[in-house]
């Protein structure tokens, strides 16, 4: 009998120490994401970049000391982009690429309220439609446009391993499409959405 309740409190005490084991043996993240974002900037007077469209990505991280890491993010999106007067949908692919500084703020055992920032370059290719002699013509061009991206975010422990994720993000880029007759230069600012699951490590 007395081996049984030996045995018993063991077993209590591994369960209760397991999980701040597992906490302090944390080295880092990876995370799957999806969400929408909302083009709200692009400083070109006669065209219109705006537009709400859905996007994808992922991210890893390591922790470097309690409370900060260091993040790798990409995420891609497509949207139309028209020029006036003659309206016509011109195809603009986005892939963002950031290099962040994250730091975290734990709510508890099951919360964790996190920012990131840092500097970030999109790979951006617009291809242009425009209307030649009463046809449509495409013409394209890709930027490497530096730019910044930032956002806060909480976290919620499911299982395990296993958390939750919901996040805003914001990034601004600045590419520049040369094409035959003229330069574009805009500035494309983005605001996300963004919900997903991350597997520490």
């Amino acid at each position: 009998m007395r081996r049984l309740v030996v045995g018993v409190g063991l077993m209590l005490a591994l369960l209760t120490v397991t999980p701040a084991m597992a906490e302090e043996r944390e080295r880092g993240f990876v995370d799957l994401y999806g969400g929408g974002l909302r083009l709200v900037e692009s400083d070109v007077p006669d065209w219109q970049f705006r537009d709400t469209v859905g996007t994808a990505g992922a991210r890893i991280g390591v922790w470097l000391a309690e409370p900060w890491g260091l993040t790798f993010r990409t995420w891609y999106f497509q949207s139309d982009a028209r020029e006036e007067p003659s309206g016509l949908p011109s195809d603009l692919a986005f892939l963002g690429l950031s290099l962040e500084l994250l730091a975290r703020w734990r709510l508890g055992d099951r919360w964790t309220f996190y920012g990131s920032l840092g500097p970030a370059l999109a790979v951006t290719t617009l291809d242009r439609a425009q209307l030649v002699d009463g046809a449509v013509r495409d013409e394209d061009d890709r930027s490497l446009a530096p730019g910044a991206t930032g956002s806060l975010g909480i976290e919620a422990r499911l299982v395990g391993p296993l958390r939750a994720f919901v996040e805003g993000q914001a990034s601004v880029v600045y590419p520049e499409f040369e094409f035959r007759d003229r330069t574009l230069t805009p500035v494309l600012v983005n605001l996300y959405g963004l919900a997903g699951v991350r597997l520490a490590f």
